[in-house]
């Protein structure tokens, strides 16, 4: 220990007496670390750490596969739920919910608050208890019980002052009383953090209900029998959809099932990502590495007369290198500190990448398995770049050394050969984050500036969900419609307004089958499909959609008339490909009347921008009575200086209905891309980080080769070098290794573009054109790299040079 404590004073005093190496090596290393350690927090959130439940390992989700429909993971129709829980034998517990709303009012205005119902199986199938009262009883279940809630421990501090006497009380939702019987743990939230309430499935279904096969809009949730595996439970619940769909045929014909882990499907495809942002962090790690290595290699030329005297006075070859290791130890450990430091400060910044269902799950925090994991990468930091460094100082020739002129010797042919190989290995590493960051960038940019399809300027967007019990009637409902309409019309700087059930980009789902008039049925129960949409008369001209053929809603569609429907072309294309659609008929199921066609618009990407437009129809709400609650305004003005005027509109029609999620459509379609940008802006920042280091060893091996050659050039200038020859023969040094390095690159790119070409939107990985661009890039920051030692170079006076011997 003493001999330690020896080793760590000798170093730090090294250390200091070079303070501007020190605190340049630490920074350097800090970068690399703390990037390493913030995107490890991330990855730990995501796949490493257990999910806050008993046995989390045992518990999955079962998925209906209706692949007919291009859905793998279909949601579940709750009567199949009903058939799986009765007739398998892998599962432990099961239980189900659905996502919904609610409508909470008498704690100030009126609220639509995110939520589910669920099967009072669900907690116990999870493993979790209430922090405050209990759990749904088996007998809440049913609709004739009184209604009960759980509420999350946000909502619960929010809306209620966080009072434990909330807990028997009766609280206002859905226009009734809900008696609050428990409060979940501080942070719990499922199935995603966009849930703050949970109501027995007995409130939303009926008893036929729970019968229906042919409404799939649950979650089912399962724990596996111990010692049951995936493949098994998969062979169990695939048994039972083949039996459900020989007894059920109407309704299960062609619908499979089958079992996943319940972190697979809130992890998504977020695992690709997190390798190519691993890759990332760890390149810029090598660089750092790379460089503090050509940082020591340089200072060990300068360090060899000091080894050579340690050795000649008995200093063992182990001595000196466990000296040497302490230091870079030391090094490492303060970079390690300072990254840490950084990795907890962008933690917020790299938690948005998290879905919010794993993130309701497991945090983004620094814990200690983060902990232990930087000081690894420190560890092995000090390590990997110390190594070539001390192996250098300890092939000391110690006669050589201690004599009169051996402290003034430069580097040797080997380290000149590992400085040259560190810095192509910098430049290759930087060209492929520039590469990276390049391609993610054109995607952005390609994907947030691709037309939708609608108009985005000057468009207010927002949801009125009404009650369903008070508008049960759909008359009622379109009088709300109507008077909100003609207020907010009026309103100065509001050129029209609409409703719809589905916002695009914000409702994506909603689908309808029907048969085709004069066509033959698909099969038995088998349908066409297409996104259902119901609009007021003015809402697709609100929101700028295009008409191709024939007309719009107009006023004239009302109940009482004939049923018509607008479709989009990809509705056209899909089922008219060579003739017109107009006048065309189909319909809902077997007893419902025609709906005719009376126009065609354009396509609008209602499921994502990055989806290609589905087959989609657009009934008006006069003959349908689908309520609507998506409100679309546009101005001629800033819609968010609309917003209040509108909101009080609202309110002087109902002042009890919830007005949610306001906000513009340019900050929908930032939301949509929202991801992507994050992904952007962490590969960019990584990538000037890479371009920086690299620059920075491309300097650094120079400016030491300037200052060992200085007798050197000096000699060539007295023989007639110009300064211009000087310039040209230094800074083509550097070039020549960057331009190597850049190649490098390439190769390595382009063997990397199956990697990353799955994350990219409208651009190759393997673009010439970008390649062409980072390729100078780098070449423009290599050219900067070498002219500032160069120049030094150009300007060594010759006479001071040949004086220095």
């Amino acid at each position: 220990m003493s001999r330690l404590i020896q080793d760590l004073r000798y170093g730090w005093r090294t250390l200091r007496k070079s303070p501007v190496f020190t605190v340049v090596a630490m920074l350097t290393l800090a970068l690399g670390i703390g990037a390493n350690s913030a995107i490890f927090t991330l990855i730990n959130a995501a796949l490493l750490r257990p999910l806050p439940f008993p046995d989390p390992e045992r518990l999955v989700l079962v998925w209906e596969d209706t692949s007919m429909f291009g859905m793998k993971d279909s949601p579940v129709a709750i009567g199949n739920y009903v058939e799986w829980r009765a007739q398998n034998h892998v599962f432990q517990q099961m239980g189900a919910l659905e996502r919904g709303t609610f409508r909470l009012t008498g704690t100030g205005e009126a609220q639509q608050i995110p939520g589910s119902v669920v099967t009072t199986s669900l907690f116990y199938t999870l493993g979790i208890q209430p922090a405050l009262g209990r759990l749904f009883r088996e007998d809440e279940d049913q609709p004739s019980t009184p209604k009960t809630a759980i509420l999350t421990d946000g909502l619960w501090r929010r809306e209620f002052g966080g009072n434990p006497e909330v807990v028997g009380r009766a609280v206002e939702i859905n226009d009734e009383k809900y008696l609050v019987v428990g409060v979940m743990p501080t942070g719990f939230r499922f199935p995603d953090s966009n849930n703050d309430i949970w109501a027995p499935a007995g409130t939303r279904y009926s008893p036929s209900d729970f019968s229906n096969k042919g409404r799939h809009n649950t979650m089912v949730v399962a724990r596996l029998k111990p010692g049951i595996s995936i493949a098994r439970a998969n062979q169990d619940i695939g048994a039972i959809a083949r039996r459900l769909e020989r007894d059920f045929p109407q309704t299960n014909a062609r619908v499979g099932a089958f079992v996943a882990p319940l972190r697979d499907h809130f992890v998504a495809d977020l695992r690709t990502i997190l390798m190519v942002l691993g890759g990332a962090v760890g390149f810029v790690l090598l660089i750092a590495c790379a460089n503090i290595a050509n940082l020591l290699l340089s200072r060990a030329s300068k360090r060899r007369r000091e080894v050579a005297i340690r050795t000649a006075i008995g200093a063992s070859h182990w001595q000196v290198a466990r000296q040497l290791l302490t230091e870079n130890l030391l090094l490492a450990g303060g970079g390690g500190l300072c990254g840490f430091a950084m990795a907890v400060w962008g933690v917020k910044f790299v938690a948005k990448m998290l879905p919010t269902g794993i993130a309701a799950m497991s945090a983004v925090t620094v814990d200690a398995r983060v902990l232990a994991f930087t000081l690894a990468v420190s560890l092995l930091t000090g390590i990997a770049f110390g190594l070539v460094p001390a192996f250098e100082m300890l092939r000391v020739d110690l006669q050589q050394m201690l004599k009169q002129g051996g402290a003034r010797q430069g580097t040797t042919a080997g380290s000149r050969r590992i400085e040259r190989g560190l810095v192509i290995s910098e430049v290759a590493l930087a060209f492929l984050l520039a590469m990276g960051a390049a391609l993610f960038i054109q995607s952005f940019a390609r994907l947030r500036g691709m037309d939708p399809g609608f108009r985005t300027a000057n468009i207010l967007t927002m949801k009125t969900p009404l009650s369903s019990r008070q508008y049960r009637d759909p008359a009622k409902r379109a009088v709300f419609y109507d008077q909100v309409l003609q207020r907010v019309e009026s309103l100065p700087g509001v050129v029209s307004a609409g409703f719809t059930n589905g916002i695009p980009l914000i409702q994506k789902g909603d689908v309808n089958g029907f048969t085709i008039e004069g066509r033959p049925r698909l099969g038995e129960n088998v349908f066409s499909n297409a996104n259902y949409r119901i609009v007021s008369q003015d809402y697709l001209r609100t929101i700028g959609v295009p008409l191709r053929e024939g007309r719009y809603l107009d006023r004239h569609d009302t109940a009482d008339a004939p049923p018509v429907t607008l479709i989009n072309e990809a509705m056209k294309q899909k089922f008219w490909p060579h003739d017109s659609a107009l006048g065309k008929r189909f319909r809902f199921g077997d007893s419902r009347p025609w709906v005719t066609i009376v126009g065609v618009v354009g396509n609008i990407r209602q499921s994502g921008l990055e989806k290609p437009p589905s087959a989609e129809m657009y009934l008006p709400a006069a003959q349908d009575p689908t309520p609507l609650t998506g409100l679309a305004i546009r101005t001629n003005a800033d819609p968010k200086g609309l917003a209040a005027a509108v909101r009080r509109e609202i309110r002087l029609v109902d002042r009890g209905v919830p007005i949610t999620d306001v906000r513009t459509m340019e900050e929908v379609l930032d939301r949509e891309v929202f991801q992507r940008r994050v992904q952007m802006l962490l590969l960019s920042i990584f990538a000037a980080v890479a371009l920086l280091l690299a620059s920075l060893g491309i300097y650094g091996v120079l400016a030491y080769l300037v200052s060992q050659r200085t007798q050197e050039i000096g000699i060539r200038m007295a023989l007639g070098a110009s300064p211009l020859d000087v310039l040209l023969a230094v800074a083509g040094q550097g070039m020549a290794l960057s331009v190597t390095g850049i190649a490098v690159g390439v190769a390595a790119a382009l063997a990397l573009t199956r990697v990353v070409s799955k994350l990219l939107f409208g651009i190759a990985a393997s673009d010439p054109a970008t390649f062409l661009a980072v390729s100078l890039l780098l070449l423009l920051v290599a050219l900067a790299a070498c002219y500032v030692p160069a120049r030094r170079a150009m300007r060594i006076d010759p006479i001071l040079a040949l004086r220095e011997e």
